[in-house]
């Protein structure tokens, strides 16, 4: 039995080669192509929950004190990256959820109660150490605490908490 000659099957085989490549390369791009849609959708869908979440807190401490104008009824929190590195949305929208959370012993109570203390609010939160968000360990920091009519704004830094092994 005569084997053929291979030298015939060059070009079909540059074919295949090519069209096996083709393939694996346009599977990838569409991969590439597919994943920065979806991670652009969840961070879009974190950013809305967290609103809603936020927006329903307020929305329940606006009916429970909503006839008592000498009372704390919102706390807006924004957050700063104190590092060279800026944070990601996902995890300053779970540090402002953490904050508001701590933050939330303040709302109802009166004006005057926190314009006589308020250091000790600022020191509820100084270097307050909030663990596991996003595999990470975050620390904050106040910068500015203002209180105007109804409304408690905080304006925190918050950096990146590394261990220190001795």
């Amino acid at each position: 039995m005569k084997v053929p000659p291979f030298e015939q099957f060059t070009g079909l085989m540059k074919a295949t080669g090519l069209l096996i490549a083709g393939g694996i390369i346009g599977c990838a791009v569409f991969t590439a192509i597919y994943h920065h849609h979806l991670n652009s959708v969840l961070i879009l869908n974190k950013e809305l929950q967290a609103e809603n979440e936020k927006l329903i807190q307020d929305n329940n401490s606006y009916k429970k004190t909503k006839n008592q104008q000498s009372t704390i009824n919102q706390i807006d929190v924004t957050v700063e990256s104190g590092d060279l590195n800026p944070l990601d949305k996902v995890t300053e929208q779970e540090i402002e959820r953490r904050l508001r959370n701590d933050l939330s012993v303040v709302k109802g109570q009166k004006i005057s109660y926190f314009a006589e203390s308020p250091h000790v609010y600022q020191r509820l939160l100084a270097q307050k150490t909030y663990h596991a968000i996003m595999d990470k360990d975050y620390t904050v920091n106040v910068k500015i605490m203002l209180l105007i009519h109804t409304e408690l704004k905080v304006w925190v830094i918050a950096k990146e908490w590394k261990r220190t092994v001795p």
